[in-house]
């Protein structure tokens, strides 16, 4: 099992330490744990671009994929009791378009590049771009 596939099925079994741990165990957004979360998948959909989609890889990826996006718009509800601490409210539209590249280029079997996402938010895989 290569390292990438092993960060999505250690945050898909909410595994300590990692993004999707922290942020529904903890209610803590963890920006190194996204990045980890984030750049196994980009890794994931890098590896598997001219294959078929394998179904149990997909469940996998759309779930945690969704579990974040319900704690986002649960963490901007004001009737619900769930906050996410550390949460970055003033870029939190940079993370949410990276996750939304994220899932689409899965889908769709393609990569956004690093650079056309700017510098607003720092991929720390790719010091070389800042």
């Amino acid at each position: 099992m290569s390292e990438a596939n092993l960060e999505l099925i250690n945050n898909y079994q909410l595994k300590e330490g990692t993004f999707l741990y922290s942020l529904l165990e903890e209610g803590v957004f963890s920006e190194p744990y996204f990045w980890d979360y984030y750049n196994a998948v980009i890794d994931i959909v890098r590896e598997t671009m001219d294959k078929p989609l394998d179904r149990e890889l997909t469940r996998i990826i759309f779930w945690t994929y969704k579990r974040i996006m319900r704690s986002f718009l649960c963490h901007f509800e004001l009737n619900d009791i769930y906050i996410i601490k550390n949460f970055p409210e003033d870029k939190y539209i940079d993370y949410y378009e990276r996750l939304d590249f994220m899932i689409e280029g899965y889908f769709g079997s393609f990569v956004m590049s690093e650079r056309q996402f700017g510098d607003s938010i720092k991929n720390p895989k790719y010091p070389d771009l800042y």
